[in-house]
């Protein structure tokens, strides 16, 4: 027993001191604790309840799994603003799927094809995005806000702008379900959030995307295919939009072409308070699950205190453009730093 507590204290003491090593994901964590204080001190009551927390871990999944698809493409160095298009796009088709199905085969076997076609549809979408930029060269920004109106624009032909129900009642589960206790959104969230970690800090692919996003030039010629890179990124991005489609569907239990309408913004603003530096190369999954977590605890905050969806809109935009410039800022006097540092070493040579 003693062996263990030892174990999570090292832990815990190698966890805290990677988080302050890391200046920006320091400054994230005391926000966050900041904001869950203020919350939490303004209505104790009604934030510091269970059936909010339940709630709260409902809602984290969906808008961070479209965070962390964005944070892909601001890793190049671009952005993707086509993920609640993708997410939305899938789900109509996945429920189109299973409604077809159910009758035939059954409400499980046509869940588990219905989240095959999503995932696929996911991979599809982000693929042609990726060709856009990498191959046709169109910017980021350009290609993915025409993606999106593609995207949005075929999920309202589809249902006529109407919402797309009568899937089976084992659909209900993915995005309202638990198990013994703990939602499944949020289950699927921390396996997301595993799987990237892993994939991003560990392996061959990630250190290509950081590399590409700092210097394309270089990454050329360390014989990186920054082609394969790009549409790759943009892949698997578009398959975590469609994962993240699914769980918004199956938590309404109906899909449309203009749900999550406020998720694009509120993913970026997620990714940049998260650390990831919009010109790319740099950026964490940890900086993104503590800014979704900030997020949250303000959103479920304003909705106690009972903020209009005006009002909620405004402050994001706020807090987006003061988070870039702190983010700036921060950046700046980091470099200053070091160049003084160097400066101090070169004389010390001397």
């Amino acid at each position: 027993m003693s062996e263990k507590r030892q174990s999570l204290g090292t832990a815990i003491k190698t966890g805290l001191k990677n988080l302050s090593s890391d200046s920006k994901l320091m400054r994230l964590f005391v926000i966050m604790v900041g904001v869950f204080i203020l919350m939490s001190a303004l209505r104790p009551s009604s934030f510091l309840t269970i059936s909010n927390f339940q709630s709260m871990a409902f809602q984290i999944p969906e808008l961070g799994i479209y965070a962390i698809a964005v944070m892909l493409a601001m890793l190049l160095g671009g952005i993707d603003l086509s993920v609640v298009g993708i997410g939305n796009l899938s789900g109509i088709l996945s429920c189109f799927l299973m409604i077809y199905l159910e009758p035939k085969i059954g409400g499980m076997p046509a869940l588990l094809c219905g989240i095959v076609l999503a995932v696929v549809i996911g991979l599809a979408c982000g693929l042609l995005n990726g060709v856009l930029i990498a191959k046709v060269g169109i910017p980021a920004m350009i290609a993915t806000l025409g993606s999106m109106e593609i995207f949005s624009g075929l999920g309202i032909l589809l249902t006529d702008g109407a919402a797309v129900m009568g899937m089976p009642e084992e659909f209900t589960v993915i995005g309202n379900g638990s198990i013994f206790g703990f939602p499944v959104p949020m289950a699927i969230f921390i396996v997301v959030v595993a799987i990237f970690t892993i994939y991003l800090q560990g392996k061959q692919f990630g250190m290509e995307l950081y590399l590409l996003g700092t210097n394309p030039k270089a990454s050329r010629f360390t014989g990186i295919k920054n082609d394969w890179v790009t549409m790759k990124a943009h892949m698997l991005g578009g398959a975590l939009a469609a994962v993240g489609g699914l769980i918004l569907a199956s938590h309404s239990n109906s899909a449309k072409a203009d749900y999550g309408s406020s998720y694009t913004l509120q993913s970026i603003l997620i990714c940049v308070l998260g650390g990831v530096s919009p010109s790319g190369g740099f950026g964490k999954v940890t900086g993104i699950v503590m800014a979704i977590f900030t997020l949250q605890f303000l959103s479920s905050g304003f909705n106690i205190l009972r903020f209009s969806s005006y009002q909620k809109t405004f402050i994001w935009g706020a807090v987006l453009v003061a988070t870039l410039i702190i983010n700036y800022y921060g950046d700046k006097r980091a470099e200053r730093k070091k160049r003084e540092a160097a400066k101090a070493e070169a004389k010390t040579a001397q």
